[in-house]
């Protein structure tokens, strides 16, 4: 039973580290589409690079809908966090 939870708090971890991360790649998209490619990092603005990042993103969204509503709303919350610091970290 101990081994059970370890495992469930690893992936526990690992899904919120990797919902922030793609909280992070989201972010220069948005600041791409608002303040054009001065604002943006070079990656974002080729088209498959963004098209990718997207489909990253609604594939972590839909991965998470598989464990139920609940994870649902934990991985947008967690690609939230990682777009709040995302966007905190390019501002300073």
């Amino acid at each position: 039973i101990r081994l059970k939870i370890l495992t469930m708090d690893i992936f526990n971890f690992a899904h919120v580290i990797i919902g922030v991360l793609i909280g992070m790649a989201v972010e220069p998209m948005g600041r791409f589409a608002l303040q054009g490619p001065d604002a943006a990092p070079q990656w974002v603005l080729s088209k498959i690079s963004r098209a990718v990042v997207a489909m990253v993103m609604w594939s972590f969204v839909i991965f998470s809908a598989t464990f139920g509503f609940e994870y649902t709303l934990y991985a947008v919350l967690e690609i939230a966090i990682g777009v709040f610091i995302s966007y905190y970290l390019v501002r300073k």
